[in-house]
């Protein structure tokens, strides 16, 4: 009796250690696999605050050789799916791609104000002579003459006039102060971790000059974002302010009197057409300062694809590299989604 039991027991606990251990080998096997073949990132739906785990399986699987871009990402503007990233965490200097913050908290307040389109919008004498600059300013404005936001959000837009964002930041804000702190907070609320301290992507040394530069920093400081978090932002344009694309797409356009020039290479009508063929670009902003380099949020949507949006950072070769990610991005936002 006792012999049997003894058996009985030797049997029962072989059988569970056997089991175990069996489930031990199976997780550690799995957790290889997912090692040596799985990128593991974290993709965000940006609905609702919500962010979403998943798995991005392209930079494994397909090589992208973006040498020239210091920072580049490349997103599925439909589901947020991250397809391509290099150094995309990074906070770096973005010049002028910074007013998308700028632009989205603007059309945010056009959407909640009746009649915001026609509102008259103080300009102050540092703006006046800024407006005259030839590196700082962009959009005259004319001693006596009044501006509207629809003014201002298309000289921000088309022509990425610096002066306009400034006064488009101090509408939204009452004071360039408190609209800097509302930047920060818009960040937080998505979950984001970049650093403004500017309205127009302008840093701070050449801000000074006209009573913008923020006290506490140096002449080289400026907004850092990351392509990431730029890719982010531009995301939430698109969604939540559409009619903003009307604007993006414009060559030039004759506007109270002056004339506002797009830089935005990829348009139709300009000096690169082969960069421009089956890329259907329609935005969004460029930016360049000595220190940030040439920088560039683009989108784009092909028929029969999901709208996307790229980002390059401080890369000499923009409108090349943009091009090449554009069309990575096509393919491959496509072949998750299958």
């Amino acid at each position: 009796m006792h012999q049997n039991n003894w058996l009985h027991n030797v049997s029962y606990y072989f059988k569970h250690i056997l089991i175990a251990s069996l489930a031990l080998a199976c997780l550690i096997t799995v957790g290889s696999l997912a090692g040596h073949q799985i990128n593991a990132s974290t993709v965000y739906s940006y609905d609702n605050n919500q962010q979403v785990g998943s798995n991005d399986l392209i930079n494994n699987r397909h090589k992208l050789y973006l040498p020239h871009a210091s920072a580049a990402v490349a997103m599925d503007a439909q589901t947020g799916q991250i397809v391509y990233q290099k150094n995309d965490n990074q906070r770096r200097l973005i010049a002028s791609t910074g007013k998308l913050m700028t632009l989205y908290l603007a059309g945010r307040k056009i959407n909640n104000t009746p009649g915001a389109w026609n509102q008259n919008v103080a300009v102050n004498n540092g703006l006046r002579r800024m407006s005259y600059d030839g590196n700082d300013g962009g959009y005259h404005f004319i001693n006596g003459h009044h501006y509207n936001v629809g003014n201002l959000m298309k000289a921000g837009i088309i022509a990425s006039s610096n002066n306009a964002a400034i006064a488009l930041g101090q509408w939204v804000g009452y004071t360039n102060h408190h609209f800097l702190y509302m930047e920060n907070k818009q960040d937080r609320l998505w979950h984001l971790h970049d650093h403004f301290i500017s309205a127009s992507g302008l840093e701070n040394g050449d801000l000074k000059p006209w009573g913008y530069g923020v006290k506490g920093y140096g002449n080289a400081a400026g907004n850092e974002i990351s392509a990431k978090d730029l890719a982010v932002i531009a995301y939430h344009i698109i969604k939540d302010e559409p009619w903003f694309l009307k604007y993006s797409k414009i060559n030039d356009m004759h506007e109270d009197g002056q004339n506002l020039y797009n830089y935005n290479e990829f348009l139709p009508d300009r000096d690169y057409p082969y960069l421009v063929k089956g890329l259907h670009v329609d935005g969004l902003k460029t930016g360049w300062t000595p220190r940030a380099g040439y920088c560039f949020v683009g989108t784009a949507q092909m028929p029969g694809h999901h709208r996307i949006i790229t980002v390059v950072l401080h890369d000499d070769h923009q409108w090349h590299d943009s091009a090449k990610l554009m069309r990575y991005a096509y393919k491959y936002s496509k072949l998750l989604r299958n």
